[in-house]
């Protein structure tokens, strides 16, 4: 159990139009992430991530570790640093250019510091090919750290230099199974968002630099979101476009929303095995290129998305299933009347109760008895906590009764213990996917 006393967590006050370390204050998600010390600037467009926010990221992490272990990918880890002869044999060391950070070893040799990895995939199925057929098809991810030089950092996380993603990458011998595989990941995508109850829309795009012949974007409605999609709200069908227009679906008038790009996926076909050389032998002993077929998530990114889609102006939000904690008991305040009959004792036994029943390592406490209750109770919900334990003056009954405040909910519900608990575990039963599962430490 932890206590919110023990948290390092370096709350600041952010004044209105404020820059802090070269950071300018551009959206919601940025200022709150960074007022309720979640995260802290280094420099432009750098960021540290804080104990809270970490544990947010690793059970989005760890739902997307069981969406993509669920359809058979199988789980790497590719050095940030990859050979930037490669990037020049897939052409792509020119046509993105200015966004790569590039460096030289002691030898002279150049590498970049990689926003993606399509072209070290390639280059490892050449290591060890040509394969064969038999051993084809097959899905290779990793979550880990990605660098973009970009050219003006700005909304936080949203748009920063080093971030985390998620890229997969997979390899078949045709394009019709590239086809089936990239539907499959498709549907894992949908469980993933679903399973954040987020409203995240697919939209065809066009494939850009990375190249390939089917391109989709996996598009968040929110206020400060850079691209805009018109929304049908009659079939919710979803297309890019800056102007409301006709459905091409059913025909109703669509409603224009700025939305944040949060994952891309690829059919990119031979576009970097034929210039590596990544090759398979087919039944009758002829060789081919493979064909690939990539996907990403912008793990950080998605979750600054899920916190401004989300939040108000003055008190965060997150989807519930990557809270930092899903649920925070607050106690008397000390030298109370509660305090004399629900001392601090009884609060922890309230919390291990909980733990035990609903939310299995997933609770904190609020130890900090010299505050208010409701002091505490105001930056509990501003922190966004899915569900607060008040014992407060109904913990002077008999039996006890606790005040228990959930996002979206009107108003507290007074509940004894055994009512508590079992509205607590009916929350954890309803989510698909248990983001406190254990995938081992996330790579980078």
């Amino acid at each position: 159990m932890r206590f919110l006393s023990q948290i390092f967590q370096p709350v600041i006050t952010i004044p209105k139009g404020a820059k802090i370390k070269n950071t300018e204050i551009t959206c919601k998600s940025q200022k709150l992430l960074m007022e309720c010390g979640l995260v802290r600037p280094t420099s432009s467009g750098l960021f540290t991530i804080l104990p809270l926010a970490r544990r947010s990221i690793t059970k989005l992490e760890n739902i997307i570790h069981h969406c993509l272990e669920e359809v058979g990918a199988q789980r790497l880890s590719l050095p940030c640093l990859t050979s930037a002869k490669l990037w020049k044999q897939s052409g792509r060391i020119d046509s993105v250019g200015p966004e790569l950070i590039q460096v030289e070893d002691r030898h002279g040799k150049r590498y970049l510091l990689a926003p993606t990895h399509e072209e070290a995939i390639a280059d490892l199925v050449a290591d060890i090919g040509p394969l064969s057929y038999k051993q084809l098809p097959f899905l290779l991810y990793q979550i880990g750290n990605k660098y973009r030089d970009e050219h003006r950092p700005k909304h936080g996380l949203l748009r920063s230099r080093e971030f985390s993603m998620l890229d997969a990458y997979s390899i078949h011998a045709s394009d019709a199974c590239a086809t089936n595989t990239y539907n499959v990941v498709t549907d894992a995508y949908k469980k993933i968002f679903r399973t954040l109850d987020l409203p995240v829309h697919r939209v065809q795009a066009p494939p850009g630099d990375m190249g390939g012949r089917l391109s989709h974007e996996w598009q968040l409605p929110a206020a400060a979101g850079e691209d805009a999609l018109a929304v049908c709200p009659s079939c919710h069908h979803a297309a890019r476009a800056r102007q409301p227009g006709a459905c091409e679906r059913c025909g109703a008038d669509t409603c224009a929303v700025n939305s944040i790009e949060v994952g891309h996926t690829f059919v990119l076909g031979a576009r970097y095995s034929e210039p590596l050389l990544a090759g398979f032998v087919a039944p009758d002993a002829s060789t081919a290129p493979v064909h690939m077929a990539c996907y990403g998530i912008g793990v950080t990114r998605l979750l600054s998305a899920s916190v401004e889609a989300l939040s108000s102006e003055k008190a965060l939000r997150w989807p519930a299933a990557i809270a930092p904690y899903s649920a925070v008991v607050i106690g008397p305040k000390e030298g109370s009347k509660e305090w004399s009959a629900h001392g601090f004792d009884r609060v922890q036994d309230v919390a291990r109760r909980v733990e035990q029943n609903a939310f299995r390592d997933d609770v904190i406490v609020d130890d900090r008895h010299q505050l208010t209750i409701g002091k505490r109770l105001m930056m509990a919900d501003r922190m966004g906590y899915p569900h607060i334990v008040v014992c407060g003056r109904g913990a002077l009954e008999a039996p006890p009764r606790y005040e228990l405040f959930r996002s979206g909910d009107a108003e507290p519900r007074a509940l004894d213990l055994n009512e508590l608990l079992a509205t607590l575990a009916d929350q954890r039963i309803r989510q698909p996917v248990d983001a406190g599962a254990d995938y081992g430490e996330s790579a980078g």
